[in-house]
């Protein structure tokens, strides 16, 4: 098969690993191998592991009704509809300028710092705002293949040459910090956040399955999820690769990271050719920077996605679209206005942030991935409950074996998010 039929039937779950393979991996699996060497490997198997089925059931509950999972928390109550838009207005600027400040700091690293961290901020989220204004779904589901096809080939052969070079096994010595520590935790709870990437963004994924406009049902549910499958294992092998990396190239060299981002750009890309040679540099910088660009414009555009979908959930003729050709097509027209303003608003708080934390990027990191934290097991019990609704048939609904692991990952992520907030607060 040629590749570019192969690419073709791949793309929500695509775009969902653009998302994920950025800060998460580029930043913290690489940090985790810098100070840890393989000792937090188990933790972003664990992460893996236990968030699985919850984003599973995004591509799966759209695929199999044609909703979103946004219309299944309202479906659940205008609670869980109204909680999961408060928590994702109250983070999604930190969100948004985590990924864009580290992209604008690898952009100066590639580029040259013919502009400040901020203005480079604002050259990126100029061309993420107008790509998905133009093209949407469609052009941002072309652009991230492609980014992610190099960023995998890129990743495995700095890979090779790592081992080739340096061997399989990390030098010895002792972790930067240990992992009983006040902040040897603290960088626990931040790597599991967002590994592979926060559990809200199965609703992102579920709009973008929507955007594919293809008819619900089994076949579509299936096709989703193997689509999704994909783009999860991807995300595992180089979570893997970069800690691996990480963890050969620095750890027990007595140096971590720096908190600025420049420095940290031109660090993260310097262990690289510092370890490999000076031929690895260009291959390292242009690999870091594709693997963030691609998670700024995913980013970018599923805020806006659960904006739009919010205010047609809103209007009086709710999410049937049972409207006259006239009525239908002012209703996408308004729905396109409030994504265009949701990406402009967006974009000027994000680089607002970025204005204030471009000294200090490990602590916004930390910050943002922390409370992605906390909030899994609410993203994780709603998106059970609407997989248990009545939208899906008895036979595609959680059960058995498949309930039971279920069931015990949401416990998993419960008690870990209660024992932070009790350490964190209490202990």
């Amino acid at each position: 098969m040629k590749l570019t039929k192969i690419m073709a039937l791949l793309g929500p779950g695509i775009v969902w690993a653009a998302t994920s393979i950025g800060v998460s991996h580029i930043v913290q699996s690489t940090r985790a191998g810098a100070d840890f060497g393989f000792a937090l490997l188990s933790f972003i198997l664990i992460a893996h592991v236990v968030k699985y089925p919850f984003f599973l059931f995004g591509p799966k509950y759209s695929g199999l009704t044609g909703k979103s999972l946004l219309d299944g928390y309202r479906s659940v109550g205008k609670w869980a509809f109204y909680l999961f838009l408060g928590l994702t207005f109250i983070t999604m600027f930190f969100v948004q300028s985590g990924v864009t400040i580290v992209t604008a700091a690898l952009a100066m690293n590639l580029f040259g710092d013919m502009l400040s961290l901020s203005q480079w901020a604002a050259v990126i989220l100029g061309i993420v705002c107008a790509v998905l204004i133009i093209g949407h779904y469609k052009l941002l589901n072309t652009l991230l293949k492609w980014m992610m096809l190099v960023l995998v080939i890129c990743s495995i052969i700095a890979w090779f040459a790592a081992v080739g070079r340096l061997g399989f096994s990390p030098a010895e010595g002792a972790a930067t910090i240990e992992i009983g520590s006040v902040a040897g935790i603290a960088f626990i709870v931040a790597l599991i956040g967002w590994m592979p990437t926060a559990i809200e963004v199965s609703v992102w994924h579920s709009l973008w399955i929507l955007s594919r406009g293809a008819k619900p049902g089994p076949e579509n549910a299936k096709n989703a999820t193997l689509d999704f499958n994909i783009g999860y294992a991807a995300s595992l092998l180089l979570a893997i690769i970069f800690l691996w990396l990480g963890a050969l190239l620095m750890f027990g060299q007595g140096q971590g990271f720096a908190n600025s981002a420049a420095a940290f750009a031109g660090q993260l890309v310097g262990i690289y050719s510092n370890a490999l040679g000076d031929w690895s540099w260009l291959l390292m910088a242009i690999v870091t920077f594709v693997a963030l660009f691609s998670s700024t414009f995913a980013v970018a555009d599923g805020f806006p996605q659960v904006w739009k979908r919010a205010y047609q959930l809103t209007q009086p003729h709710d999410a049937t679209f049972a409207l006259d050709s006239a009525n239908k097509s002012q209703h996408a027209r308004k729905g396109n206005l409030v994504y265009i303003a949701a990406i402009g608003i967006l974009a000027l708080g994000s680089w607002w942030i970025i204005s204030d934390f471009s000294a200090d990027i490990k602590a916004l990191l930390d910050f943002v991935t922390t409370v992605s934290f906390v909030s899994a097991p609410i993203y994780a019990w709603l998106n059970y409950k609407v997989m248990m609704g009545a939208d899906v048939d008895a036979q595609y609904k959680p059960q058995g074996i498949f309930r039971i692991y279920t069931l015990c990952c949401l416990s998993i992520l419960t008690l870990f998010s209660a024992y932070y907030i009790f350490w964190k607060f209490v202990a």
